[in-house]
């Protein structure tokens, strides 16, 4: 089968919290991750639909306040392909291609 996949993913296993007006808040753990998006592992199948729209947060990550606007774009059995939106940090908003941005500056 070819891949479809335009970013190419990598297998991450850290842990996340999810929200949103729908859910209480969720933990999970990622399976994979690319630049557009991740694949959350739940205990549980979560009652959302393809296009509904959470936050995730990366407590363990080094920039544990950054806010993840995520797209729901697969719902499985064992969790969630979800697509990043954009990001919040301290009451602004920003692209992800500028949080890629000043990570690479930072390294």
């Amino acid at each position: 089968m070819k891949e479809r996949r335009y970013y190419k993913r990598k297998l991450v296993n850290a842990r996340v919290k999810l929200y949103s007006p729908e859910l209480d808040v969720v933990e999970g753990s990622t399976r994979d991750i690319s630049d557009g998006g991740v694949f959350v592992m739940t205990d549980t199948t979560l009652p959302l639909d393809e296009g509904a729209q959470l936050k995730m947060l990366l407590p363990q990550s080094r920039s544990p306040d950054i806010v993840f606007n995520m797209q729901v774009i697969r719902v499985e059995s064992d969790g969630l392909g979800l697509m990043f939106l954009d990001y919040e940090f301290q009451g602004q908003r920003g692209s992800i291609e500028e949080l890629r941005s000043s990570f690479r500056k930072k390294e």
